[in-house]
């Protein structure tokens, strides 16, 4: 996903004063087992003097002008650094196998790499967007070499992040097979039409889940993912896993940085209060740290840090827009706000005298409510104003009242909707937004369920006219305050495209002809009986406590670097570090 990488060489040259290209570098093809051959290239330290080194490597569909080459910004560590392509991409043979292969690739180089008489047996690997899932998929065969990883804007599992509650995010599988890796002449439809063979959970996806393995990770790690990242669930899953599931000897020990963006660089804009400082200058610090490149002398940066968001106003300004930094994730209050039909939100559920009970609307596959904003990758994304769209009828909206205090959200968000529909299959969307005193609409955070697949499994379960169905959609996670004076506002409607596929409401599998698209009336309840409501995770701002001075504690981490020239070196470390949208 990331397309090509502007790196921080400039700013760590300044630091430890290194020119890389006095390193000596050499390319060559490594067979694998059954035979391919793939495109390696491997970098060794400056002034080597025939000692042995850890390996740092880096496996990429892009290629090492675009991504490979990162690893490089550790030689100054004394690190050999390799990038090598993926089969079927770049100057490796074979063909693109959707990570499926990588287990057996990446164990294949590792273990040439230790049989190298400049190796000491230990590896790192590291891996950004696309690297990383194939990184990941080292951990499958257990390799004896693998002593770190580093995984920026990536995922441990599959199924969830392509696709959410059942519903594929078309624009981010779209863009991403036919535009942003360059395969083979047809083969980008060969592993399209894969993916969309298995929008149901088949074993197919294993080969990128981690999920019930984690008590394979017996070494350190570090993450790096963003709020409005496409990766985000999957980042979150990487770092529970890692640090509650994994072998009692690393437990408890996985680090993490959550900045608003990841992949999102767009919306920058929206969080600027102190953005560039915190996302340059701790993300060295972690690297620095899990790589043992630096001392590093911590004080009041934790194992968890992240970008507490709010409004751009001077409302949100006054209330968060800081970083915070804790052992682990602050233990949130789930709260239910339930949905009323005159359009209110309260914690207080439907009673029995209130007159409306439900909530039509025509869902018609042909008009879908256009995507604004989001957690996407090649469209605008990030917290885009949602309130012209909001407009629609077939958008439904519920909405607090201005609120006389800030409303802090840490953790995971979910919607748990009865709704009913004369169709045999529909999507239902949902999304949560932040409404401004000015009338501006931002989105938090938004989801989708496809009805077909709100029983799991294999197979496909038909709607029935009329009959009302409870169903939970996760909307991920998020760190916001909402302001005094803003609202919260909750949505459910039935599209949001291009971001997810269009249900054409008549029950057809992605692997099939799409059909003929059916115009649905849909039904959300909002009763006594049927009691739809979001379920968020309330805070209180004192289990948010702001890391007040980033460049400080930078300087005491550590004592021979400067944080003002490490950012007038590189003044936006982030920003170059996921330049992704450039095509070739």
């Amino acid at each position: 996903m990331l397309k090509r990488v502007i790196a921080f060489a400039a700013c760590v040259q300044s630091v430890v004063g290194v020119t890389f290209n006095e390193s000596r570098t050499w390319e060559v093809m490594l067979p694998c087992r059954d035979g391919v051959k793939l495109h390696t290239r491997i970098v060794m330290p400056k002034g080597d003097d025939g000692s042995k080194y850890t390996t740092i490597i880096d496996r990429s569909p892009y290629g090492y002008t675009d991504l490979e080459w990162i690893p490089d910004l550790f030689l100054p560590g004394g690190f050999v650094t390799i990038g090598q392509d993926m089969r079927g991409t770049k100057l490796s043979e074979g063909n693109f196998t959707i990570w499926h292969q990588d287990a057996d690739d990446s164990e294949d180089l590792g273990n040439w790499v230790i049989q190298q008489p400049w190796s000491n047996g230990k590896i790192f690997t590291l891996g950004a967007s696309a690297d990383g899932l194939a990184a990941f998929t080292t951990v499958h065969n257990n390799p004896d070499w693998l002593k770190a990883q580093y995984m920026i804007w990536t995922s441990s599992i599959g199924y969830d992040v392509f696709y959410p509650n059942g519903a594929i995010v078309g624009e981010l599988v779209d863009s991403w097979i036919h535009g942003t890796v360059e395969f083979p002449e047809g083969w980008d439809e060969t592993c399209y039409d894969q993916i969309l063979a298995n929008e149901m959970r088949t074993d197919w996806w294993d080969a990128v889940e981690l999920t019930g393995k984690y008590d394979l990770v017996d070494f350190p790690s570090a993450f790096w993912g963003g709020w409005y990242d496409i990766f985000l669930v999957g980042t979150l899953a990487a770092y529970r896993g890692y640090n509650y599931e994994s072998d009692p000897s690393v437990r408890y020990t996985s680090k993490l940085l959550i900045d608003p963006l990841g992949h999102c660089q767009s919306g920058a804009e929206y969080f600027k209060q102190d953005l560039i400082a915190g996302r340059t200058l701790l993300s060295f610090m972690q690297a620095y740290e899990l790589y043992g490149m630096h001392p590093v002398s911590r004080t009041n940066v934790k194992n968890v840090t992240f970008y507490v968001m709010s409004s751009n106003d001077q409302a949100g300004l006054d209330t968060a827009n800081y970083w915070t930094s804790l052992e682990e994730f602050p233990t949130p209050v789930m709260t239910k706000f339930f949905l009323h039909g005159d359009g209110s939100v309260s914690n207080t559920a439907p009673s029995t005298t209130e007159s409306a009970q439900y909530t039509s609307y025509v869902f018609d596959p042909e008009n879908p409510v256009p995507t604004v904003g989001g957690n996407n990758l090649d469209m605008p994304c990030g917290p885009l104003d949602q309130s012209e769209i909001d407009t629609r009828s077939d958008v439904l909206v519920f909405q607090t009242p201005a609120l006389t205090a800030p409303l802090p959200l840490t953790g995971p968000l979910f919607a748990n909707l009865y709704v009913s529909s004369d169709a045999v299959d529909t999507d239902f969307m949902v999304r949560m937004s932040d409404v401004y005193p000015t009338g501006e609409v931002r989105l938090i955070q938004d989801s989708a369920v496809r009805m077909r697949w709100r029983e799991g499994g294999l197979t496909p379960v038909d709607m029935v006219a009329g009959e009302v169905y409870e169903v939970t959609a996760s909307l991920w996670n998020t760190s916001y305050v909402l302001a005094p004076g803003h609202a919260l506002r909750l949505v459910v409607t039935s599209s949001n495209s291009p971001r997810f596929s269009v249900n054409y409401n008549n029950g057809n599998l992605l692997s099939e002809e799409a059909g003929t698209p059916i115009v649905a009336n849909n039904v959300l309840y909002h009763s006594a009986k049927y009691p739809s409501h979001f379920l968020l995770p309330v805070v209180k701002m004192r289990q948010l406590p702001e890391l007040h001075d980033i460049k400080g504690e930078f300087n005491r981490a550590f004592p021979d670097l400067d944080a003002d020239e490490t950012l007038k070196a590189h003044p936006d470390l982030m920003k170059n570090f996921a330049q992704f949208a450039a095509k070739k």
